[in-house]
């Protein structure tokens, strides 16, 4: 029992690691660790709804799991300093703060459903069977892990190589736009995980982007980067796949829509002083006459009023040469010098430092696409017969693209999963069955 209110002390003077005091599993832990409570119902409710969070969170109803993370992910003074190589400019308070707080997240993530119920039974005996009844949660015994304060070096060593927060937990991230006007990074859970080796072809492309993004990770000046061609070229999937590639090496993504660009210097103040890298990435860009965003994206690429750091790059694509669309009406007025005025608005292309274009394959090139795809998915269907319903594929969506040759492939998986012979005409939906 004693040791339980020593528990609830220390979680309730968490310093460094306040913003883990604040999470609603640990408050709940932190008050089912009272020696009173209003009445048992409230009890049960808190205790119910601690088992419930833990279980629908990422550690799956694992108490020591949730605490490591928390730990692990937790954006402080630290946690920066750390990331930043600077822990030597933290005085020997806050370091011995942090070592406490580590240490009790440490002793917390060892508390068992068996001591959580004694505590609970000794509060209200008359209803000790019921309170046995309870859930269940999982812990792992403090001997079998080290204590996190005294080992708070491993936790340094993890900030410098993945930074802190959610910078450390995810990869990729959206710009988003609270009600008030003010941006926010909203993690994408759920990431595509395409990797370079599943591209083909347009290895000389690439090279030119993942050469780049080398430089910008090995601190040295970097580009802005238009990646512009066809539909379907990979030029999406290849800036994705540079992200899951480094990202061990301290490269992380925001994906800016076309409408937020005009919350670009906010982000790029928000970016500028974090140590790991990061490309601001923009999908299929192009511009109305008289849009706010141009002005904007036209800014940071100029570098007059708002100059990017060492830290960031912003890589875009786009299916027009010329991102803002004219119309003739547009062409017509009383400017004096109105040529000179429609070639400021077609030039925004130009301001990227480097422009990789990606165009269409022929059919050659779209046929030995299928074929390594094939190959990948380790598909026996003969060579001829495959060329043949992928052409045949290709020409009822009028696009001969990786994108294309990447969709049939997955649509011939499919089938064979199912146990469905390759019998067919392209587009069909039925299929003979295999003897």
């Amino acid at each position: 029992m004693r040791k339980l209110q020593e528990e609830k002390f220390r979680l309730s003077s968490l310093t460094i690691y306040r913003e883990a005091a604040e999470d609603p599993v640990v408050r709940l832990l932190t008050h089912l660790l009272s020696e009173q409570f209003s009445d048992i119902y409230e009890a049960a409710s808190d205790y119910g709804a601690f088992c419930d969070l833990l279980a629908r969170s990422e550690s799956r109803g694992d108490l020591t799991d949730y605490l490591y993370r928390k730990a692990l992910y937790s954006d402080n003074i630290f946690t920066r300093q750390a990331a930043r190589g600077q822990l030597s400019e933290l005085s020997e308070n806050v370091r011995a703060a942090a070592a406490r707080d580590l240490e009790t997240l440490w002793h917390a993530a060892a508390i068992t459903t068996d001591e959580l119920k004694d505590n609970l039974s000794r509060a209200y005996p008359s209803y000790g069977d019921m309170i046995s009844g309870l859930p269940d949660y999982d812990t792992l015994p403090p001997r079998q892990l080290a204590n996190w304060g005294e080992d708070i070096n491993t936790f340094a060593e993890f900030a410098r190589a993945n930074g802190y927060g959610e910078y450390a937990r995810y990869l990729s991230f959206l710009l988003a736009v609270d009600k008030d006007g003010g941006i926010f990074l909203d993690p994408v859970k759920a990431p595509d995980s395409i990797r370079l080796r599943d591209l083909k072809e347009y290895e000389r492309e690439r090279k030119i982007v993942i050469d780049n993004t080398l430089a910008l990770l090995d601190g040295a000046k970097a580009n802005n980067i238009l990646l512009y061609g066809d539909r379907g070229t990979g030029k999406s999937s290849t800036v994705k796949a540079i992200l899951n590639e480094y990202a061990g090496k301290g490269l992380r993504l925001i994906e800016v829509s076309k409408y937020n660009l005009k919350y670009l210097a906010p982000l790029i103040e928000l970016l500028q002083d974090n140590p790991l890298k990061f490309i601001i990435f923009t999908d299929d860009l192009s511009f109305t006459e008289n849009d706010s965003n141009y002005t904007a994206m036209k800014a940071v690429l100029d570098g007059s009023t708002l100059k990017l750091p060492d830290n960031v790059v912003i890589y875009a694509t786009s299916n027009r040469r010329h991102m803002v669309k004219e119309t003739f009406s547009g062409r017509e007025g009383d400017e004096v010098h109105l040529a000179d005025t429609l070639d400021e608005a077609a030039s925004l292309s130009d301001r990227f430092g480097i422009t990789v274009t990606f165009l269409s394959p022929n059919r050659k090139k779209f046929n030995e696409i299928v074929l390594l795809l094939a190959k990948d998915c380790a598909l026996e269907t003969p060579e001829e017969k495959l060329l043949e319903e992928a052409n045949i594929w290709a020409m009822r969506k009028a696009n001969f693209s990786p994108r294309c040759a990447r969709q049939f492939i997955d649509h011939v998986c499919s089938r064979v999963a199912r146990g469905e012979d390759f019998e067919w005409t392209a587009g069909r939906t039925e299929g003979k069955k295999s003897l």
